[in-house]
Order: structure tokens, then C-alpha cells, then sequence
């Protein structure tokens, strides 16, 4: 009796070892993930949607399992594979700077392993105010209630970078996302919101449209304090006129890119598919949202701060040319 119970224990022990051995950190023998999680945005904003849409693409045509999950956008992104939540995620430029040197947000916590797979498209902010509520420049916000974005946001970030480079002093803040934020102004419990996300955006269209708005311009010297070497991922960015109903001025403003960021963890092999299956169906992908159109391969790897690409998006690069 004692060497058959002796025998099943080691049965049972051989067993553990060669599941441990198999499936190290959720990975299969292959060395790919058994489910690889993208960390998003809020629901009414470009980055939950364009997330599910990529997300699908990945898990149909790359023999991967990729789930998108909302979030309250860049920092919380970020927060979230810092801790091995998720795996990749959605950012803008300066929020990844600001991880990778442990700056602000990070400032308690560095995270080294974080890379770029790619840039993807302009991040602009649409400074949206009530018509009634007689504001006609960023200086005008001072003392008003305004929406920044959602707590933990680059828009909440991007909207105090713009506060402080018009010198405005004090607003009455609110932090609420984009639909949320459409519904204050409805409601006119805020007189402006900032809408940071890919042009066109539909909250803005949703706002401007459906509530008496309109956009406000930034002005040269806040443009040039937005885009000096403090904020090197920053650029002028101009919303041509006609890109809204009722718009009858380009409206200058500034932008970056919009980035999806992946842990340093995720196999090159992974990450090199992930990246090659993104730019190589651009044309698949535009019928799933318009924003896709604004993709720049020429681009995906320019004004990303000093922060290193990850190996196989590297390798993608590489091989077509994009870099030497």
C-alpha cells in the first residue's frame, strides 16, 4: 500500500512540473500568450472602439487571443501593464515618456519595461465652449467651469498643459469623459470641455451638433509654449475649416501622436506579427473606423521622445525600411 501511494504522489508531482514547464506566465509552447489584454479607453471616446477593432483583427488573422478592455485612458493604460494587467495598451507619447522615466504620474515607480509598437494617428485637443457663454479664447476659461477629461487621462494632462501655457489662473474643474462630459454641457453644468482624440471625433461632432458650441482657437504664443523642447511631442496642429458643422474657421490647436505602447515581456515574435498584421491591412481596417485612415506608416516611429521601440516592432521596421 505504501509504495502505490508513493507512486501516485510522484504521478501527481511529474504532472505539476510538466504543467509548470508548459505554461510559464500564461504562455504556450509556442512562446505566445494564451490571452493577450488591451487596455483601451472610455467607451465614448476613438480608443475604445479602434482597441476592439484591432483586437478582433489580431485574434482572426493572427492566430492570437487579444481582448480589448475599457479604461479611463493613458495613465490608467499604463498603470495596468506596469502591474501585468494588460500587455498593451493605448497612450499618447508623453504619458509613455513620462512612465519610461518615472516623471510625474510614475514618479514613485519608474517603468523601464515599457515600448512603442507604434504611432498611429494625430491626438488633438478640441477646446469646446457654450455659444452663450461668451467665450471667444483659452484666457476667457479663467474662473469658468471646464471640463479637463477623465482623472488619469493625457486629456486631463493636455488640458492643464494648455491652461498653463495661456496663463490661465483657476478654472472650476471637472473630470468626467467624453460622454459624460457631452451630457454636462447639454445640461450647461460646464461651459467647455476639452475633446482630445483623432479629428474628426465624434464627441465633438456629437456636441457641436446637437448643442449650441463651438470651437475655440489657441492662440500663437500658447501654441509656442505647448511645443518647446519641455514638450517635444507636442506640434501644431490645424482643424481645417469645415471639419465640423458650422465650423467657418480653421481652428488652430496643438496635437500628438496616439501610440499603442506594449510590455517589454510580450515575445518579439508576438509583437512582430501584432505589428506587420496592423500595417499591412490598413485598407481592411479603414472600413472599420475612419480614424485608420489617418495612419502614417512613414510616421509610426517618428516623435516618440526617446522612447525605444520594442524589438519586434523594431524588426518590422527594419525589414521594410522604415528605419536603417
Amino acid at each position: 500500500m505504501k509504495s502505490r501511494h508513493w507512486l501516485v504522489l510522484l504521478m501527481v508531482c511529474m504532472l505539476i512540473f510538466v504543467s509548470a514547464c508548459s505554461s510559464d506566465n500564461g504562455a504556450t509552447a509556442e512562446g505566445k500568450p494564451d490571452r493577450i489584454t488591451f487596455s483601451t479607453g472610455t467607451t465614448s471616446g476613438v480608443y475604445y472602439p479602434l482597441g476592439a477593432l484591432l483586437a478582433t483583427h489580431w485574434t482572426n488573422t493572427n492566430d492570437l487571443s487579444v481582448t480589448a478592455q475599457a479604461s479611463n485612458g493613458s495613465v490608467e493604460n499604463l498603470k495596468l501593464m506596469q502591474r501585468g494587467e494588460s500587455h498593451l495598451a493605448f497612450s499618447t507619447v508623453n504619458i509613455i515618456w513620462e512612465a519610461y522615466n518615472g516623471e510625474n504620474s510614475f514618479g514613485d515607480k519608474k517603468y523601464e519595461d515599457v515600448r512603442i509598437l507604434a504611432n498611429l494617428y494625430p491626438n488633438v485637443s478640441h477646446i469646446i465652449a457654450l455659444n452663450d457663454a461668451k467665450i471667444d479664447s483659452i484666457d476667457d476659461l479663467d474662473g469658468e467651469s471646464f471640463v479637463l477629461g477623465a482623472a488619469g487621462s493625457a486629456t486631463e494632462l493636455e488640458s492643464k498643459l494648455i491652461l498653463k501655457a495661456h496663463g490661465v489662473q483657476s478654472v472650476k474643474e471637472n473630470y468626467v469623459g467624453f460622454g459624460e462630459a457631452v451630457d454636462l454641457m447639454r445640461n450647461k453644468q460646464v461651459k467647455a470641455v476639452n475633446i482630445y482624440t483623432g479629428v474628426p471625433a465624434a464627441g465633438a461632432s456629437e456636441l457641436i451638433s446637437t448643442v449650441d458650441s463651438k470651437l475655440v482657437s489657441f492662440t500663437k504664443e500658447g501654441v509656442a509654449n505647448m511645443t518647446d523642447e519641455k514638450n517635444p511631442w507636442n506640434f501644431e496642429y490645424v482643424i481645417e475649416k469645415g471639419t465640423y458643422e458650422g465650423q467657418e474657421e480653421d481652428i488652430l490647436t496643438v496635437g500628438q501622436y496616439s501610440t499603442i505602447a506594449v510590455d517589454v515581456n510580450l515575445s518579439e515574435e508576438t509583437v512582430y506579427e501584432m505589428t506587420k498584421s496592423l500595417w499591412e491591412n490598413l485598407d481592411t481596417l479603414s472600413e472599420g473606423h475612419s480614424v485608420v485612415k489617418a495612419f502614417d506608416l512613414e510616421k509610426a516611429v517618428t516623435g516618440t521622445a526617446d522612447v525605444p521601440l520594442h524589438p519586434g516592432a523594431e524588426k518590422y521596421y527594419k525589414e521594410i525600411g522604415v528605419l536603417k
